[in-house]
């Protein structure tokens, strides 16, 4: 089977149109859905671009694969590259090509058949004469592969979009194409997405959250002030439609090949984002609109009566590896730490799941930085119905419930009535 993974930046769980945004557009991304399966409760284990690319890679989490910071050697994949997913098909017998955002401090070109140049960090630029979004590069470069593959072997393909990431420092942080500049404008949005006052949600987070704190710079940057937030958002929600319209030309190449029922499509992305919420913008911290992220899966092997179905499960950002090396007939390392997703779908695989349920709950950990104010490390397990977050550099807990506080405004880590699940869960 082939496998084509469409991985976006920043871009959290419900600002798509199936998940009941009534503002963006993403009709491929819906039309994908209909054909498939979207899990609601997708997340990752570390919410930041580096480390979540590192746990795609691996299966694994960031206490096992150590990928801390953004310029540490690789040593995981000179050791142990034969051992990640890309590693493993290509000695399979896969062509593999990886395109576009990689970000890490060494790219290991030529690990794959087919690679691009790192594109990450701009929004437009000249290439060879002519200005390009990094979008349409994305694309352009992944089309490139589907047409110069050999037809006699099965076929990986990681197309990593930049967008809708922004271009950090710039003031505008959100550059769309020009032909998706007049979508959006005679919309009204809501900021934040919940409709929970910014000042007052701000006010409730922990005191260590500071103006020193890098998400509230982020909020400073496009939410502060009323046109503002609303421009930042609509250019983020065009971006998000250019990288749906690109995921459907990709997946038109495929069909016009011939072998679109014979590839497995996963859409998902690196992390999410908050868009104002708690006050703030960016990821890092284990808030639901951080850790809480896409996931789309059209599997030829599903029976049709799944077609449009969904999944809350837990499943998080170390079972790709083994979803996507599962499809292919390999057996999954020791070190991987993830489970093939594809087990909650296929009726073949209905025994495994039995016999071995699915989790209930999940770790989320963020590393210690240099300036525990600017982004604090944490701690957090999560279950359906609860939170529990440690802050560790300020021995700070938070409880939430889920059901009750969607939106993690009211902090229950001093309610005694919650005494005993606070020490089970700490």
């Amino acid at each position: 089977m082939n496998i084509l993974l469409l991985y976006a930046d920043d871009w959290r769980h419900d600002t798509i149109g199936v998940a009941g945004d009534k503002v963006v557009h993403t009709p491929v991304i819906d039309k994908l859905s209909s054909e498939g399966i979207r899990f609601t409760h997708n997340c990752v284990t570390t919410s930041i671009c580096w480390i979540s690319r590192a746990t795609l890679t691996t299966g694994q989490y960031l206490s096992r694969h150590k990928q801390v910071m953004l310029k540490e050697p690789l040593l995981y994949y000179e050791n142990y590259w034969n051992e990640t997913y890309p590693g493993l098909l290509r000695d399979r017998g896969y062509h593999t090509g990886q395109v576009g955002k990689w970000q890490f401090h060494k790219y290991p070109r030529e690990e794959w058949d087919f690679s691009t140049s790192d594109e990450y960090g701009w929004h437009w630029r000249e290439i060879a004469g002519k200005m390009i979004h990094v979008t349409q590069k994305n694309e352009y470069d992944a089309l490139e592969f589907l047409r110069k593959r050999p037809k006699d072997k099965p076929f990986l393909l990681t197309t990593a979009f930049f967008a809708p990431h922004c271009v950090d420092g710039s003031p505008e942080q959100y550059y769309p194409q020009n032909e998706t500049k007049k979508l959006y404008n005679d919309v009204n949005i809501t900021i934040p997405l919940n409709g929970i006052d910014m000042d007052e949600s701000w006010k409730r987070l922990p005191s260590f959250f500071t103006e020193e704190n890098e998400a509230r710079g982020r909020w400073h940057w496009r939410f502060d002030e009323p046109v503002k937030a609303e421009t930042m958002m609509k250019n983020f929600y065009r971006m998000e439609t250019e990288v749906d319209k690109a995921c459907g030309n990709i997946i038109e190449e495929l069909s016009r090949q011939g072998v679109l029922n014979k590839t497995l499509i996963i859409f998902t992305t690196d992390n999410g984002n908050m868009h104002g919420e708690h006050g703030l913008a960016g990821k890092w911290f284990p808030y639901q609109e951080s850790i809480r992220v896409p996931l789309v899966i059209r599997d030829p092997r599903m029976p049709s009566k799944a077609h449009g179905s969904t999944n809350d499960d837990f499943t998080l950002n170390i079972d790709l590896a083994s979803t996507i090396i599962s499809a292919a007939g390999v057996e999954q390392p020791a070190r991987m730490q993830g489970r093939d997703i594809s087990e909650l779908y296929l009726p073949s695989k209905k025994e495994t799941l039995q016999s071995n349920p699915w989790r209930t709950e999940f770790l989320y950990e963020y590393p210690a930085r240099e300036n525990p104010f600017h982004i604090p490390s944490s701690n957090a397990l999560i279950e359906k119905n609860f939170k529990y977050i440690e802050w560790l550099e300020f021995n700070v807990s938070q409880l939430f419930d889920l059901i009750n506080d969607r939106f993690e405004e009211n902090d229950l880590i001093n309610d005694a009535k919650h005494s005993r699940r606070i020490s089970k869960m700490k």
